[in-house]
């Protein structure tokens, strides 16, 4: 496990004080109605929305003068990047399980980045994709859904496990591509087998993991898993890197000064203005 890092893309600072307190509970968005003969109902959004609520006593002065900033959106409305100490995988939920949008493409999740093959969803099990070689070279990238690229900030360490039936392949590489914050090409570390595992370049921003089956065939993409600051496992659930907006903020004086002791809540946004 890693520390929490927060902050905008390109801009991300590390906290590497744990917060006393951390409630990281997901609103269900589930409405119960009991009827008259005692039957009950339920009904309930959509997906699921995050929840962070994060506390700190005596925090370093230059760790409280950043949330400040981030709190009264001194550097911008946001949405801001919350990277999870307690996330074993930041992969989207469906991401991870191999799972999308049925009748959809699945390119807002994953991306060839090769010539050839393609992601195909499943005829038999709508929403489910897998990843169609038709050659050795065929390769695949993840994509953040909401981010394009996964955030990253230098000296961070990042580790990706391919999907199990990747996974399973003699022939299986795994990469970590990085990029700038402008979105140009930086450097890649690759590693033959399902495992890769990096330390983020200065200059780079985001961060794209690929996989290569090196064989022809057809394989289903459930089971990968993009970790930061551990080692990678195969078949952990997704946590996702929602854009999180802040929405309550308690700054309190401590003794000894200048320490400070912080509250912060977050919630997971579509957007951030104003």
């Amino acid at each position: 496990m890693g520390n929490l890092w927060i902050g905008t893309p390109g801009a991300l600072h590390e906290i590497d004080q744990a917060a006393k307190s951390f409630d990281r509970s997901a609103e269900l968005g589930v409405n119960e109605f009991k009827a008259l003969g005692g039957r009950v109902t339920l009904t309930r959004n959509p997906s699921a929305v995050r929840r962070v609520k994060l506390g700190w006593e005596l925090l370093a002065p230059r760790h409280a003068r950043l949330l400040d900033r981030l709190a009264r959106r001194l550097d911008g409305s946001g949405p801001l990047v919350l990277v999870d100490p307690a996330a074993g995988n930041v992969l989207d939920l469906r991401q991870a399980a191999g799972k999308g949008d049925p009748g959809q493409t699945g390119m807002n999740q994953w991306f060839k980045v090769s010539v050839t093959g393609t992601v195909v969803e499943s005829a038999t099990v709508p929403g489910t994709f897998s990843f169609t070689a038709t050659d050795v070279t065929g390769k695949l990238a993840w994509r953040a859904r909401t981010w394009s690229n996964f955030p990253v900030a230098p000296g961070m360490r990042v580790s990706f496990h391919a999907p199990g039936a990747f996974a399973a392949l003699p022939t299986v590489t795994a990469q970590v591509d990085f990029k700038k914050a402008d979105g140009t090409y930086l450097s890649t570390v690759s590693a033959n087998g399902p495992l890769v595992t990096a330390t983020v370049p200065a200059e780079a921003a985001f961060a794209t993991p690929c996989a290569a089956p090196g064989a022809i065939g057809t394989y289903s993409l459930a089971g990968a898993c993009l970790t930061y600051g551990g080692p990678a496992e195969q078949d952990v659930p997704g946590d996702g890197m929602p854009p999180m907006g802040i929405t309550g903020y308690s700054d309190t004086p401590a003794r000894p000064q200048p320490y400070r002791s912080i509250g912060l809540d977050l919630v997971e946004v579509s957007s951030a203005t104003g």
